[in-house]
C-alpha cells in the first residue's frame, strides 16, 4: 500500500523520468511498457487466454514487471513454418516454443509488478459479473437495454 501511494505521487508530480527510447509510454492506467530488449521469459496461459511476458527493468536478472498480453491463438508448426524468435508483425507478436508458434496481440491487458499480490489492470470482468447474479437480472437489466428488439 505504502509503495502504491508512493508511485501515485511520483506520477502525479512527475518526478519520474520521462520515457525514452527504452519505453513506450501505454497510456492505459499509466504503465510504462518496456521494450522486448527488456524480456527475460514468457508463460502462455498463466492468466487464461493471455501470455505473460517477464521484464527486468533495472537489470538484476529478477523479473520486476509481468504484463500479460491477449492471446490470439497457438497453433502446431513444422520445420517450414515455425519461428525461431520472437517476431514483430505490426499490431502482434508471434512467439517461438517448440513445436508451436503462439500468436500474440500487442495490447496488454493486465500487469503485475514482482512485489504484486494481485494483478492490476484497467478493466475487470468481475467489476460487473456479480451485479447479476441471476440470469434473469442479467437478462433484463444488462442485455435487454443493449438489445431491446430482442424483448418479448
Amino acid at each position: 500500500m505504502f509503495k502504491t501511494i508512493l508511485l501515485a505521487i511520483f506520477l502525479l508530480f512527475g518526478v519520474t523520468p520521462p520515457a525514452t527510447g527504452n519505453c513506450q509510454t501505454v497510456l492505459q492506467d499509466k504503465l510504462q511498457e518496456p521494450t522486448l530488449d527488456k524480456l527475460i521469459d514468457w508463460v502462455p496461459e498463466e492468466v487464461p487466454r493471455t501470455v505473460s511476458f517477464y521484464f527486468d527493468t533495472d537489470g538484476d536478472g529478477k523479473f520486476d514487471l509481468k504484463i500479460a498480453y491477449s492471446l490470439i491463438e497457438a497453433y502446431p508448426c513444422n520445420a517450414y513454418n515455425c519461428v525461431n524468435t520472437i517476431t514483430d508483425n505490426g499490431d502482434h507478436w508471434v512467439l517461438p516454443a517448440p513445436g508451436m508458434n503462439y500468436f500474440v496481440i500487442k495490447k496488454w491487458t493486465l500487469y503485475r509488478y514482482a512485489d504484486d499480490e494481485d494483478w492490476r489492470g484497467v478493466y475487470r470482468t468481475q467489476q460487473w459479473i456479480f451485479k447479476h447474479p441471476y440470469y434473469d437480472d442479467w437478462l433484463r437489466e444488462k442485455f435487454y437495454l443493449l438489445w431491446p428488439d430482442q424483448m418479448q
